[in-house]
C-alpha cells in the first residue's frame, strides 16, 4: 500500500499473522472488540505464508495502534495457552537506501568525520573499474530521514564515466540479476512544469551500475518502491522480491533497500521473504547510510540493524571511499558486525534521468548521468561484480562472492584491513 513521505516506520494500523495462526488471532480480537478489512486477495499470500490485516478499529470504530495490539495479544496469548504466543508484527516502512540526511561541510585535506565525508583522492586522477569518482564536498544521508541539503545526486556527463576493461563484454553472460527499487523512470525528459522525482532516476542508477560490472547479464528490475518517496511497506517489499523471483529465476537479487526495528530483530514479513528466497538465490542488500546518527531517531541509531542487510545469509554491504589513496568508510556508513563486505559508494558515477529533476523543490537539469553516493549503490556494484565472476554450470553466485572477496580488490571484507 502507498507509504507517504516521512518518518512513519510501519503501517499503523495494520497487522502481519502467520497463516497458521491467523484463526487463533482472529479469535482473540473478537475477545478485544476489534475488527479489521476483510481480507482481499493480496492480503494473503501463501509463498509467505502470512496474511494482512487491515483497517484495525475498536468497538468505537476508532483506529486502533498496531503496537499496542501486538502487546495486549501476546500478554492474551501467553495467559491463555501457556506462554505460546502467535506469529505476528508489524507491517514496516521499507525506504530506498539513498543519500538525504546530512548537510554538505568543509573538511580539512584528507579528513574523514562520523557526520561527513571528504572527496575521495585517486592514483593519478583516474577512475577505478567499478566507476566511482572524486564528488564535491558533502556528505550522506540517513536512511529514511527527512532530506536536508546535500547528500542528493548531482550531475554528471559521459566524461565522468569510467572507460570500459578490455575483454569484459561477455561478463556475467547466462547469468541473471533481479532489482527490486523504483519503476523503472519514463523515458520522456523532465520539463520546468513537469520535473521528474529525483528518487525515480533510483532504479536506472542502481541497474547501470550492476551492467557495468557484468554487461553481458540479464536484469530485471520489480518496480515496488514509490517514485516520489522512495518507499514501500514490507508486505509490498516481500511480495515484490518472491514475485520477481518466481518469475524471472535470478540467481543474484540485490536489494538496496531497508528498514529498522526498534526491537532489535528483522520484521517478520522480510524475514520470511528471506528465508523462503536464500536456497534459491543469492541476496545482495544495502547496509544503510545511518552509520553517522548521533542519537536515536525515527527508530534507528547508528547502532541498529538494518533489514534485510543483517538477516542471515544475505550479503551485506557497505560503503568505502578514498582519503589519501587509501580506502576508508564514511562515517555514514554501518561500522557493524553483520556487514559483509564494503564497495565504492562515495560519489560513484551512473545512469540517471534527463532533464529537468525535482531534487525536494529544487530544480536541476540533468543530462542522462549522476554522481551519487550511498550504500545502494556499493550493493548494486557487489551484485553486478558477483554475476561477472558467475559461471552458470560451474561457478554459483555463492562461489563467485568468495572468489570476488579474495581477491580483495574493489571489493572488500569487511572490516577494512589497516
Amino acid at each position: 500500500m502507498p507509504v507517504d513521505a516521512g518518518t512513519t516506520s510501519h503501517q499503523p494500523d495494520q497487522l502481519i499473522v502467520d497463516l497458521l495462526h491467523l484463526e487463533a488471532v482472529e479469535r482473540m480480537l473478537d475477545d478485544f472488540g476489534i475488527v479489521h478489512a476483510a481480507l482481499a486477495p493480496d492480503d494473503r499470500d501463501e509463498l509467505l505464508g502470512l496474511a494482512r490485516l487491515r483497517d484495525l478499529r475498536d468497538a468505537d470504530d476508532d483506529p486502533v495502534e498496531v503496537g499496542e495490539l501486538l502487546a495486549l495479544l501476546r500478554e492474551k496469548a501467553a495467559a491463555d495457552r501457556g506462554g505460546w504466543v502467535p506469529t505476528i508484527g508489524k507491517n514496516r516502512v521499507v525506504d530506498a537506501v539513498i543519500g538525504d540526511g546530512h548537510k554538505p561541510m568543509s573538511l580539512p585535506d584528507g579528513a574523514v568525520q562520523e557526520s561527513g565525508h571528504k572527496p575521495m583522492h585517486l592514483v593519478s586522477g583516474g577512475f577505478s573499474a567499478l566507476g566511482h569518482k572524486p564528488m564535491s564536498p558533502g556528505a550522506l544521508g540517513v536512511l529514511g530521514h527527512k532530506p536536508m541539503n546535500g547528500g542528493q545526486p548531482e550531475p554528471a556527463g559521459p566524461a565522468d564515466l569510467p572507460q570500459p576493461v578490455a575483454g569484459h563484454e561477455d561478463a556475467g553472460r547466462g547469468v541473471r540479476v533481479g532489482v527490486v527499487d523504483t519503476p523503472l523512470a519514463p523515458a520522456r525528459p523532465g520539463t520546468a512544469e513537469h520535473p521528474l522525482p529525483y528518487r525515480s532516476g533510483h532504479s536506472a542508477f542502481v541497474r547501470s551500475l550492476i551492467q557495468r560490472e557484468a554487461p553481458a547479464a540479464e536484469l530485471s528490475v520489480e518496480g515496488v518502491l514509490d517514485a516520489r518517496t522512495g518507499r514501500a511497506d514490507s508486505w509490498d517489499t516481500a511480495r515484490a522480491m518472491l514475485r520477481l523471483t518466481d518469475a524471472f529465476q535470478p540467481d543474484i537479487l540485490n536489494l538496496s533497500l531497508g528498514c529498522f526495528t526498534l526491537s532489535g530483530g528483522p520484521p517478520l514479513v522480510i524475514a520470511r521473504a528471506i528465508e523462503r528466497l536464500a536456497p534459491r538465490v543469492l541476496v545482495v542488500a544495502a547496509a544503510g547510510n545511518h552509520g553517522a546518527l548521533p542519537y536515536l531517531s525515527s527508530g534507528r541509531s547508528r547502532r541498529s540493524a538494518c533489514w534485510p542487510a543483517a538477516v542471515p545469509p544475505v550479503v551485506a554491504v557497505g560503503a568505502y571511499g578514498t582519503a589519501d589513496g587509501r580506502p576508508v568508510m564514511p562515517g555514514w556508513s554501518p561500522d557493524l558486525p553483520w556487514v559483509t563486505c564494503l564497495a565504492p559508494g562515495v560519489g560513484v558515477v551512473g545512469a540517471y534521468l534527463t532533464g529537468e529533476v525535482d531534487i525536494d523543490g529544487v530544480h536541476q537539469t540533468f543530462q542522462g548521468h549522476a554522481r551519487w553516493s550511498g550504500t545502494s549503490f556499493s550493493a548494486a556494484l557487489v551484485s553486478g561484480a558477483v554475476a561477472a565472476r558467475t559461471i552458470p554450470g560451474s561457478v554459483t553466485p555463492r562461489q563467485a562472492l568468495d572468489k570476488l572477496l579474495a581477491e580483495a580488490g574493489e571489493v572488500r571484507p569487511y572490516p577494512l584491513e589497516d
